[in-house]
């Protein structure tokens, strides 16, 4: 039976958080980063995004942002219009990138029958990154 998810975007964290594989690495990277053709050709994770979300936000295509969530923070460069053009009010980060660990920044959740953890969507927010100092 449907269940409702665990949470869901809000005024403060307005936007859809899917992780998810991309071709190059289809599992965590633990393998597949250690082919240099692999490497590469997605050396690292991104954040993409939907052009209009990221004009709102005066966020550019490859200026690093900060995803946050209730749970975490991590700091990605942003891909507008990459491969999977999310539709408005949702972004992508893929989970094969190691050094960028978005699983802290998804829910502690899990699917009580199958123990499956939910790291598959949350709600988030985008923050652009701080400058020297200045408000964040």
């Amino acid at each position: 039976p449907y269940s409702p998810p665990p949470e869901s975007p809000d005024s403060e964290y307005p936007f859809w958080l899917c992780t998810g594989r991309v071709l190059e690495h289809w599992h965590t990277g633990t393998m597949t980063m250690r082919i240099p053709q692999l490497r590469r050709a997605m050396p690292q994770s991104y954040v993409e995004m939907n052009r209009e979300d990221a004009e709102r936000l005066g966020i550019r295509d490859g200026e690093v942002v900060a995803v946050e969530s209730r749970r975490g923070r991590v700091e990605i460069p942003v891909w507008i219009e990459g491969r999977g053009a999310p539709p408005s009010g949702t972004v992508f980060v893929p989970f094969f990138d190691e050094r960028l660990m978005i699983n802290k920044v998804t829910l502690e959740a899990y699917d009580p029958f199958s123990k499956q953890p939910d790291y598959k969507k949350c709600a988030a927010r985008l923050r652009k990154r701080a400058t020297s100092g200045g408000p964040r």
